[in-house]
């Protein structure tokens, strides 16, 4: 049949009825009548006719909004037809119309007339993936990546994005599972089987797909990766470890295999081994800058400082990647706090990416060392910035500075003066609001928390904040234990959310809950405010030895704890 028959049906219809395809978010809702039901005698022995019919049908249907008819009649025509266009579209009302068995029949006789084409290819696949044809459909994909291994294009990026759209995820691993032994030899196609197992969460098929990627591609670096990943997953971290230590020593020039391991020394190594390690994995390379500067950075995440100054001053002696090497040095004399050092660092950052975040915490800086009137004009020039980022981040620095610095009076005037620039900067409400709870202005700290949950209700920082303050500092707990379980949904394992839950529950006078929810912040970070309260909830349930030590402990690590220093004097003195 001619590629006008689809036309020419759709001007047998009514006048000023303009034909189009139907895309799938497209809505088919007319006025038009309802399909009737048209006497196909005779219809059977002149298979023309019959086309013709059904394509009328469909296309009356589809100006009904009657996609299941409209599926039907085009799935007939489809079979009648050898044109590929009438298929297509046979195709995509059945697939609008969720009709995924009549789609595949008609996406196939598609594919039949047109084979090359790639989008009949890929519905197809995808429709027998989720009809649970998976040995079928990898049959389909391998003779399509066949064809295509000779383009620019990347098969193996179309495959990833084609089991991506699986309604299904065990029969995309299971099509992926039939096509890597279908292409044993394509460490690609192992490769993305085992991707795609731990974006499924499907450890198991991970750890089958690289161990038998493995056998087939022993030197596979991206495969010695991914399995470790998987062990990662299945709580398997020193084996993952030995695994990456093993393809290091195979490969020491492989530049993913040396970062790959670092990574895994940051989650298993000690603060003897990780070192060392760290060392001997920039002796593998001792040009290779970049991955010099990921090893000190991995470092420095990790808390072991000596080892990144090792890094960072290696790639300083060399003149190379100078503005992030005298940033990232700045950030551990920070970390050390060495101000002088870390100052001096920082401006040397030139411009580009690393230079506005070191201008602000050069301000800082001086701000801790110097006093305020100093850092002052440091400020007004971020603040002034046409970059509203800068500009808004500058006030917050400043504020969340004058605030740990405890000037709480000129913090709470800056906190001000910036929402006025920025009246909807919740961090700057944020400031103010605990700037405001510091100077026992406990309304005022309500009505900014408050202000933010207008502005984002979904805040759980902000709902902790205000459940927090209305239990610590008013009698109103039910109102503070309804907020706090909030965010607590939002922030199961957040220290702070905890300690906030652990201390309504105190309020509320469940004391052997609380002991427990505060143990737990406790256990997840050791912070002054949670020694305090969990304290004085050990105290009130008769372990006072413990709220003792614990408190003496806390006040080793912070001296000058404002809130550790009350509770001590309050319990012990």
């Amino acid at each position: 049949m001619k590629r006008t028959l689809l036309a020419a049906a759709v001007l047998l219809l009514a006048s000023g009825c303009a034909h189009h395809n139907i895309g799938a978010s497209e809505s088919l809702e007319t006025e038009e009548p309802e399909v009737v039901a048209v006497p196909q005698a005779g219809l059977q022995e002149d298979p023309e006719a019959a086309l013709m019919f059904n394509v009328l049908a469909g296309e009356i249907a589809v100006r009904a909004g009657q996609t299941g008819e409209a599926a039907l009649f085009y799935g007939a025509a489809a079979a009648l037809s050898h044109d590929p266009e009438i298929a297509e579209r046979a195709t995509r009302i059945a697939l609008f119309a969720r009709e995924r068995e009549r789609a595949l029949g008609s996406a196939e006789r598609w594919l039949a007339l047109s084979p090359e084409h790639g989008e009949a290819v890929q519905i197809v696949a995808l429709l027998r993936v989720n009809a649970g044809q998976t040995e079928a459909a990898a049959e389909l994909v391998d003779e399509w990546m066949e064809r295509r291994a000779g383009e620019d294009a990347d098969p193996h990026r179309s495959l990833v994005s084609l089991m991506m759209q699986a309604d299904d995820r065990d029969h995309a691993l299971e099509t992926l599972g039939h096509l890597a032994e279908r292409r044993a030899d394509d460490r690609e196609t192992w490769r993305v089987y085992a991707e795609l197992a731990l974006r499924f969460d499907a450890t198991d098929a991970a750890l089958d797909a690289t161990e038998r990627g493995l056998e087939e591609h022993p030197d596979s670096i991206g495969l010695h990766l991914l399995r470790a990943q998987a062990l990662e997953r299945d709580t398997r971290g020193d084996e993952a470890l030995a695994l990456l230590r093993e393809a290091v020593a195979d490969h020491p020039d492989s530049r993913d295999a040396r970062i790959g391991y670092a990574h895994a020394l940051t989650d298993h190594a000690d603060d003897r081994e990780g070192p060392r390690e760290i060392a001997r994995l920039a002796d593998l390379a001792p040009e290779d800058d970049e991955a010099r500067l990921t090893l000190a950075l991995l470092s420095l995440e990790s808390g072991w400082n000596d080892a990144a100054r090792e890094q960072l001053e290696a790639l300083e002696a060399r003149g190379v990647r100078e503005d992030e090497v005298a940033y990232y040095l700045g950030r551990l004399y920070e970390l050390e706090d060495d101000a002088a050092s870390a100052r001096g660092y920082f401006r040397q950052v030139g411009d580009g990416d690393y230079r506005q975040d070191a201008r602000l915490r050069l301000a800082a800086l001086t701000l801790r060392e110097e006093g305020p009137d100093a850092a002052r004009e440091d400020f007004r020039e971020l603040q002034g910035q046409d970059d509203e980022d800068v500009a808004r981040e500058a006030w917050v620095v400043e504020v969340n500075t004058l605030r740990e610095e405890e000037s709480y009076e000129r913090a709470l005037e800056r906190a001000s003066e910036g929402l006025e620039v920025f009246p909807e900067e919740t961090d700057l409400l944020y400031q103010r609001g605990l700037i405001h709870e510091r100077l026992d202005r406990v309304d005022e700290a309500l009505e900014d928390f408050r202000a933010i949950l207008e502005l984002e209700p979904e805040s759980a920082s902000a709902m902790n904040a205000l459940g927090y303050t209305l239990a610590d500092r008013t009698d109103r707990y039910d109102e503070a234990y309804e907020l706090i379980t909030q965010a607590l949904e939002q922030r199961p394992d957040d220290a702070a959310v905890v300690d906030s839950y652990g201390w309504v529950l105190y309020r509320l006078g469940r004391l052997d809950e609380a002991e427990e929810q505060l143990r737990r912040a406790w256990s997840l970070m050791e912070d002054g405010e949670i020694a305090s309260n969990l304290a004085v909830v050990l105290w009130e349930q008769g372990e006072r030895d413990e709220a003792r030590d614990l408190l003496e402990e806390a006040l080793e690590r912070e001296p000058d704890h404002e809130r550790l220093q009350r509770v001590y004097r309050e319990l012990l003195e």
